[in-house]
């Protein structure tokens, strides 16, 4: 994303879909499956003897069923390991974020390649996640949009965070040309690296070069947003018309 002075932001900007084939979720439940173990079935013989109960398989994460962190299920930080999620009870103390959108393949990072939608606050890498917790290695892909259960929300409109850069977001643009802009919480106003512009307008599949205004003379700057492979670079995905705060 640049400015049309130069001014480029992070990959806050960048979408790219994710979606998952039946093949592909198959594939990953029963993978996630693998390890959580169940009591056997026995029945008492003609002799009145049963058959021996098989010891369940050791699990860290015993909760999650043929999918790990499903759409509305929650999720609770494993201490000392930042990466790694439990899958919990909404109702648990511990439970911190609630499974919005959910993606079995694709990656988290960076975030706003995601599917994620506008209200997402953060995604979890499901497969690091839950290899953290299982200790084991990491295989495949796929992720989990997050919702806090209580606020701060980042993701909601002038936050600070979220996959993509909406109407209503602010940016901190620095004062040299080439400095990169990125995405703030709309009340860091006035502080150092704080908000300096707020989003008004966004332009779908625009041209904003030369002395083309896509803004109409409504935006005191104008961002704009490249896909990450575009075999035209002057073609932009997003124009972001912008007022200074």
């Amino acid at each position: 994303m640049r400015a049309t002075s130069g001014d480029r932001p992070t990959a806050s900007g960048v979408r790219a879909a994710a979606a998952a084939t039946a093949a592909v979720a198959a594939a990953v439940s029963l993978v996630l499956i693998t390890g959580c173990g169940k009591v056997a079935d026995h029945r008492a013989s003609d002799t009145g003897s049963s058959s021996p109960t098989a010891s369940p398989t050791p699990s860290v994460n015993p909760s999650y069923g043929a999918e790990y962190l499903a759409e509305n299920e929650c999720a609770a930080p494993v201490p000392g390991q930042p990466e790694a999620y439990r899958e919990v009870s909404c109702k648990d103390p511990e439970a911190v974020a609630k499974v919005i959108d959910r993606a079995d393949i694709g990656i988290s990072e960076p975030f706003s390649a995601t599917a994620c939608s506008p209200h997402t606050d953060f995604a979890i890498n499901v497969p690091v996640s839950l290899a953290l917790l299982e200790d084991r290695r990491v295989t495949g892909e796929g992720y989990a949009c997050m919702r806090n259960l209580k606020p701060p929300h980042p993701g909601d409109t002038g936050g600070g965070g979220g996959p993509r850069i909406e109407v209503g977001d602010c940016v901190h643009s620095g004062p040299k040309k080439d400095d990169a802009i990125k995405e703030v919480a709309c009340r860091t106003k006035g502080k150092k690296d704080g908000a300096t512009h707020k989003i008004t307008e966004i332009l779908e599949d625009t041209f904003a070069f030369g002395f083309n205004d896509p803004c109409e003379g409504k935006a005191d700057a104008i961002f704009t947003e490249n896909p990450l492979f575009d075999p035209a670079p002057a073609k932009n995905d997003r124009v972001l018309c912008a007022k200074k705060l």
